[in-house]
């Protein structure tokens, strides 16, 4: 005789993918523990379920602080993640670091607009390639990294069938503001693409 007792599971995090993995195994290899350094301080952010991304800032308000931005699979950490990382690294830390400070960035979208000349590409088809070629252009963008505006106009530029274009926004780079209370984060507001006559 034997007993089956099913009970339902809640809470934890979703299985990591292989990619992920593979990606901490060797950041630890490449940068083991040293006691205190900026890369001890993203691991030790990462270590945290729910945490996709950790950047590191230290002494930006002065000796013995370091700040730690943090990035979610949504987007923005909720509370509790935030909480987590500092309970975390606050256990984790040398004496030595006076003051941890982990927060969230602060997302600034940023509106563009372009025009452009075509050649065997119709128009709702460069809209569809230059919403994604941007997209992915500011997915990869740290919190407190500048969206580089010519950069911008290459990855349109490079796209079949885009003859010409003119990028009327943004005017110039986007810079975002980086201080002791905020770091903003850079992301895609409204794409329009126009037909360049």
């Amino acid at each position: 005789d034997s007993a089956v007792t099913i009970k339902t599971m809640r809470g934890g995090t979703d299985a990591e993918s292989d990619t992920s993995l593979l990606s901490r195994l060797l950041e630890l290899m490449r940068r083991t523990p040293a006691g205190g350094n900026k890369y001890d301080y993203r691991r030790w952010a990462m270590e945290v379920s729910g945490v996709t991304e950790a950047y590191v800032y230290p002494l930006r308000r002065g000796y013995g602080t370091v700040d730690v931005v943090i990035t979610a699979s949504g987007g923005l950490p909720s509370d509790e993640t935030l909480k987590a990382v500092q309970a975390h690294i606050d256990d984790q830390r040398p004496v030595t670091a006076k003051d941890t400070l982990v927060m969230a960035p602060e997302p600034v979208s940023t509106d563009i607009s372009v025009k452009v000349s075509l050649d065997g590409l119709s128009l709702d088809e460069a809209r569809t390639q230059i919403t994604q070629v941007l997209t992915d252009y500011f997915s990869r963008l740290a919190p407190g990294e500048i969206a580089v505006r010519t950069q911008m106009g290459a990855l349109i530029s490079d796209i079949t069938g885009v003859v010409d274009y003119d990028l009327t926004a943004p005017t110039g780079n986007v810079v975002p503001e980086v201080s002791e209370k905020t770091v903003q984060w850079i992301r895609p507001g409204t794409i329009t693409v126009d037909e360049l006559k």
